[in-house]
């Protein structure tokens, strides 16, 4: 095996003596000149050392493309993977959303703290906050190679990229020599039904590291628009109330104004013993108010409400992106991905960069995006200023009832199959058991009310149940999901109607349920299709907490699944559909405006013929199917 396997490291520097203690962990400075790789180190198969250093720019490109050559049809790893990538497409490509160079494209990239974290993936890990830092991982795993210590003692020197090129040469060299022995040491240790997930998920690096550098376009003059709307709708509500704006994000002033100066009663209390001021405790505070005939109270907790959601958004995606533009001078914001990012396998991004000062140990953000993925839908303009590049189109490809289908698949009960065999609306089927009746006759009666009335009301809330009830629910905490996510009011009695129907119409699941818990228990862990898995080892501290990771990570880990092999499929099949963003289970991309239709046509065709079968070792007995949109921005599609 060794002798098939390189492993590359690139170390970068700041050309701008003002970035230096940023511009070397951002990819995308490359193509904006302000950056670049200092050197690149490739430990070769029989072991010996390439290094070559970039003393000539036009020169360091062409030696790292033939090094790349060098390695077509093979293994190269490295640590962190995406970010070496990132800065090898920015070097070699300096267009936007361009092809990805042929050499890049032709190694089999991978990445040893994927790998680490595929082994170790567990409530051990979660809790100790286990580091898949490179120094971490060798002194963990191994601690008797003799150059170890000498490792460690390295990497703890506190030099700022670019800084004392020696040392950073060394580094480089000694980074592929121990990234190398960690490889060996623990691809020996993965289990043959986790090999097949985890190269799926190695065939994500290229695509990912890609997205990175591409970014988001932000329309400026809709900016403006949304600083001027969010500022405006704080300051008219605190005028209306008589109030100061910094009360609306201020727990403690809004305390205050609510059960001192209102003498409210509050709803529920903090961890720490405080009366809740957050978003659920005023909607219920404003409801008990109007079933109590205080409806000008009621109106002001709907205001304080107003302008909580107005101060939220301003400050988290308004502020905030305009302080990820002023730092990426280049009107585009840059989120860092994360390919596992959450114990599931779902992919997170990260909208800083994070330096650290070695003399002090301060670290310090830069801001350089935005939390894409906690745009709220309601703040449609939000998502209306993030554009693709000019001269492209937006895409996007969402999961058509993923969670559900999945559930069907792995709990195998035979009513959700036999609803998406026959392709019947999942939703009124549940909103059919809900009220007793037939599900043709259910649908007749929905289809004849053109939208509005008593059975598509009780379709709503078969949808509300089927998105609650997949991973266990009590009426009670049903009721209140259904309040505070989706503005439906349910007692508790109705709540727990809505729970029993679901157990009582698809019974293989709470059996799923059962089934898994014991196997987990037994195994030791919990598994998705791919095999990804997660160790369970609270069993006595944290019962319902481990049950439900249990009973969770075998659909939401296969929802992984999915996007990862979506990503793949869509690179080696449909190259010009250019990746942007993973967003639960859906995935953006840019395409080129002229030729948009015909991309989107053949991508949508693509992740609907996908062979499962190859991935998981199984064909599902029903479809997983893609839905789509294309547009201008990313509120036109999502």
């Amino acid at each position: 095996m060794s002798h098939e396997h390189f492993t590359l490291d690139l170390e970068t520097k700041s050309k701008d003596p003002k970035m230096v203690d940023h511009a070397a962990l951002e990819p995308w400075r490359r193509r904006q000149g302000k950056a670049e790789i200092m050197s690149c180190d490739i430990r070769k198969p029989d072991g010996s050392i390439l290094q070559f250093v970039n003393d000539d720019q036009n020169l360091f490109s062409y030696r790292l493309r033939s090094a790349l050559a060098e390695m077509k049809g093979h293994v190269c790893w490295a640590h962190n993977t995406p970010f070496d990538v990132a800065w090898m497409i920015a070097d070699l490509q300096p267009e936007r959303c361009g092809n990805i160079p042929q050499e890049i494209l032709d190694v089999k990239w991978r990445d040893t703290g994927l790998l680490t974290k595929w082994l170790i993936n567990g409530q051990l890990a979660e809790t100790t906050r286990f580091s898949l830092a490179l120094a971490n991982l060798v002194k963990t795993f191994l601690p008797e190679h003799p150059d170890t210590p000498a490792f460690i003692e390295m990497k703890s020197q506190g030099y700022k990229a670019g800084e004392n090129t020696a040392y950073w040469l060394e580094r480089g060299t000694m980074d592929v020599k121990m990234t190398y022995e960690l490889a060996m040491k623990l691809i020996a240790k993965v289990p043959v039904d986790m090999r097949a997930g985890l190269l799926t998920e190695f065939d994500c690096i290229i695509p990912v590291s890609n997205s990175w550098i591409n970014g988001f376009r932000v329309n400026q003059k809709i900016l403006e628009e949304n600083h001027d709307f969010y500022i405006n709708a704080k300051s008219r509500i605190a005028k209306e109330l008589g109030v100061n704006e910094g009360l609306f994000s201020s727990p403690k002033q809004l305390g205050k104004f609510l059960f001192t100066d209102m003498a409210l009663t509050p709803h529920s209390q903090t961890p720490s013993g405080n009366n809740g001021t957050s978003k659920g405790d005023l909607m219920w505070i404003e409801y008990k108010l109007r079933l109590a005939g205080h409806v000008d109270k009621a109106n002001v907790i709907k205001k304080i409400l107003e302008a909580k959601e107005a101060s939220t958004i301003f400050s988290k995606y308004v502020k905030t992106t305009y302080e990820a533009l002023e730092h990426t001078g280049d009107g585009y914001i840059y989120s860092s991905p994360r390919i596992f990012g959450t114990y599931t396998g779902r992919m997170t991004y990260s909208n800083s960069t994070t330096s650290k000062d070695f003399e002090t140990d301060e670290k310090t953000k830069f801001k350089t995006s935005i939390a894409m993925h906690q745009i709220p839908r309601k703040a449609k303009k939000v998502r209306q200023m993030l554009e693709p590049p000019p001269g492209y189109k937006v895409g996007e490809f969402d999961a058509a009832g993923q969670e559900s289908r999945l559930m069907a698949i792995r709990s195998k009960d035979p009513v959700m199959l036999n609803i998406f065999q026959r392709e019947m609306n999942f939703h009124s089927m549940t909103g059919a058991s809900i009220i007793g009746m037939e599900y043709e006759t259910f649908e007749e009666c929905r289809k004849s009310e053109d939208g509005e009335g008593h059975y598509t009301e009780a379709r709503q809330r078969g949808k509300l149940t089927n998105l609650a009830c997949n991973f266990r629910i009590g009426g009670k905490a049903l009721s209140e999901q259904a309040f505070e996510k989706y503005e439906v009011m349910l007692d508790s009695s109705t709540g727990n109607h809505l729970v029993k129907t679901f157990c009582k119409t698809y019974r293989g699941v709470p059996q799923y349920w059962d089934d898994v818990i014991y196997e987990s228990k037994t195994a030791g862990y919990t598994s998705a299709f791919g095999g990804r898995r997660y160790k369970l080892t609270d069993w006595q501290t944290h019962r319902w907490a481990t049950e439900s990771s249990a009973i969770m990570v075998p659909i939401q880990g296969s929802g992984a699944s999915m996007k990862e092999i979506a990503i793949g499929e869509l690179m080696r099949n449909v190259p010009e559909f250019n990746f942007a963003l993973d967003l639960h289970d859906a995935s953006f991309g840019y395409m080129k405006e002229d030729e948009a239709g015909r991309i989107f046509k053949e991508a949508e065709a693509c992740l609907n013929n996908i062979d499962y079968e190859k991935y998981w070792g199984f064909k599902p007995p029903i479809k997983l199917p893609y839905d789509g949109m294309w547009g201008d921005n990313f509120a036109d599609v999502k």
